[in-house]
């Protein structure tokens, strides 16, 4: 990280930037057994990451030059759990989409103390609050009747997604049906891994996520962004997950930052995360996307 009493000039982020994953913690209030942040078991050490605080956080943010229509994506880990999320709310002067699971804390007095709401105001295809269910983990009840109070009281753009797990269709569409009833938006997302020897996922790249380098060099070039709890951002999540802080393309409080979608050098192809290396919605909600271009060598 870097520490400088100057003031942050303006970063242009490149306009073929697809998405900028904010990291402001790794920790979080849950303990799912699957959770992606440890895909394959690789990347044990992710919560012990230095977090900026919030006047940091809102300097480095707000120097970014965004291109139209991406928003900032605050997510973790648990952003909530970040003890300067509500002064990050009410300073940063981009949008803000957010991840969260919803912790208790996260309630209808204590978001009508925000000064503004209009970080959460903009047009996108989807909710721009995505609230995780997990099973096992939370009650998808309790969660819609909280989502219903925040968008019909504040008028919060936000909804509840959870994973599409080949094990349980039913209970998936008995909290789609559920939600429904009770007018909240409920959406599934792609299920992450292998279930009865089965991978869920189409790849563009079949043999990247194997937990294990496979090749011994690659360029690769990522239209994402994933910045880490410490204000480091990294070419890939893998990168982000495994706190290879010799590998980050810089600091976000680095006043000669630039950013740059370009290749660059990987030597360990084979440890990618699903979310970079998968086919994918982009940001418009257009099929087809991948988040990394590979070059592998001859």
């Amino acid at each position: 990280m870097i520490l400088t009493d100057q003031k942050l000039p303006p970063i242009k982020v490149p306009v073929d930037t697809d998405y900028l994953g904010i990291y402001l913690t790794n920790r979080c209030f849950l303990s799912c057994a699957y959770c992606i942040t440890n895909y394959n078991e690789q990347f044990i050490n992710l919560k012990v990451f230095e977090e900026l605080e919030a006047d940091q956080w809102i300097e480095a943010l707000n120097r970014l030059e965004l291109p139209e229509g991406i928003p900032l994506t605050l997510q973790g880990g648990e952003p909530f759990i970040h003890k300067g999320i509500w002064d990050i709310l009410e300073n940063v002067r981009h949008k803000i989409d957010i991840l969260t699971a919803l912790p208790p804390q996260v309630t209808l007095e204590r978001l009508k103390k925000l000064k503004t709401l209009d970080w959460n105001k903009r047009s996108s295809p989807y909710p721009t609050i995505r609230v995780s269910y997990h099973k096992g983990q939370n009650d998808y009840k309790q969660l819609v009747a909280r989502i219903k109070e925040m968008q019909e009281k504040l008028g919060l753009r936000i909804g509840l997604f959870h994973i599409d797990h080949p094990a349980y269709p039913e209970h998936i569409n008995e909290i789609r049906e559920y939600a429904k009833a009770h007018g909240v938006e409920f959406r599934t997302k792609e299920f992450l891994g292998k279930w009865k020897g089965k991978d869920f996922l189409c790849y563009k790249y079949t043999d990247a996520c194997e937990g294990k380098a496979m090749r011994k060099h690659v360029m690769c070039k990522n239209t994402v962004y994933p910045i880490g709890p410490d204000g480091n951002i990294y070419k890939c999540h893998s990168d982000l997950y495994a706190k290879r802080h010799e590998l980050a393309i810089g600091n976000l409080t680095d006043p000669n930052l630039k950013l740059e979608n370009v290749y660059r050098d990987c030597a360990v192809y084979g440890t990618c995360i699903p979310c970079d290396v998968k086919i994918k919605n982009n940001h418009l909600q257009k099929h087809g996307y991948t988040s990394v271009d590979i070059i592998f060598d001859a």
